[in-house]
């Protein structure tokens, strides 16, 4: 009986342990499941983490749509920034 007790506790001590791996694995960076990059954020945090090219279109339609002073406030997000560095999206300057 002891030794049953063991091994669950072993399995439920395995588990967790690649729980916390998967998590330190993926937690950090900024995975684009269509864009096939990987990027480091700037704090660890949950949002964001898997991104595809509909959450890209979703930011760009939010400023194109927003004023001078939302796009000025958008530009500053860390996602964003990120984005425009790795050159996934990018501001157009009209004259």
């Amino acid at each position: 009986m002891s030794e049953t007790k063991n091994k669950k506790k072993n399995s439920y001590v395995g588990w967790i342990v690649f729980i916390l791996i998967i998590l330190g694995l993926t937690l950090p960076f900024h995975w684009s499941l269509d864009y096939g990059t990987v990027f480091p954020k700037e704090h660890l945090t949950f949002n964001k983490t898997f991104f595809t090219s509909e959450d890209v279109d979703n930011i760009i339609k939010r400023f194109n749509n927003a004023s001078f002073i939302e796009k000025q406030a958008i530009n500053q997000e860390p996602f964003v920034r990120k984005l425009m560095e790795k050159g996934i999206i990018w501001e157009d300057k009209e004259d």
